[in-house]
């Protein structure tokens, strides 16, 4: 049975780095689950999941990345993970709406968004943010309870984030992707 570790790996970014962890993990028999990666004011972020055959340690993961790093050093964590059977993913899409919050650069937007958010038990399943000539901008990919009534979740969310000068729209997902996709 083969093992599952969540890997994040942060540097400085460079070119190739994607290809030196991706090659790393396929040399050592490992198959990527899911993966996300982003560079943040030129540094590189990225967080996967992977499989792993049962003679592979954490260790040997840990030495294959180290190998690959060159000039360029990273910083590794690494984690064992469950390998779950996948959720029923048709469900968990009506479910997912998309936030967009734009306002004033200021401290503690994110947390105020996700104070409120925790609050009314709504997940965050993603979350992207910039600042940009001192307006600063979040999307958020959200798992609403079922049951949610998005109306009046829409009308809550609008007036808390008025304290905090940020204007909010929420979207079913498939409505965001279809008004947003070049």
């Amino acid at each position: 049975m083969p093992n599952f570790f969540v890997i994040s790996v942060m540097a400085e970014d460079r070119t190739g780095i994607v290809a030196d962890v991706t090659t790393a993990i396929r040399d050592l028999g490992g198959n990527l689950a899911d993966m996300s990666q982003t560079v943040l004011r030129g540094h590189f972020t990225m967080i996967l999941i992977a499989s792993f055959p049962e003679a592979v340690a954490p260790g040997d993961i840990r030495a294959a990345l180290e190998a690959v790093q060159g000039a360029t050093p990273f910083a590794v964590g690494l984690r064992a993970c469950p390998a779950e059977p996948p959720v029923e993913q048709a469900a968990i899409d009506e479910r997912q709406y998309v936030l967009t919050a734009v306002g004033p650069d200021r401290t503690g937007l994110v947390s105020a968004v996700a104070e409120y958010l925790r609050q009314k038990d709504i997940n965050i399943r993603d979350l992207s943010t910039c600042v940009e000539n001192g307006v600063y901008t979040m999307i958020l990919l959200l798992e609403l309870p079922p049951g949610t009534d998005v109306a009046r979740l829409k009308r809550s969310l609008q007036i808390a984030m008025e304290d905090v000068a940020l204007n909010v729209e929420i979207r079913h997902h498939a409505l965001f992707r279809s008004t947003n996709e070049i």
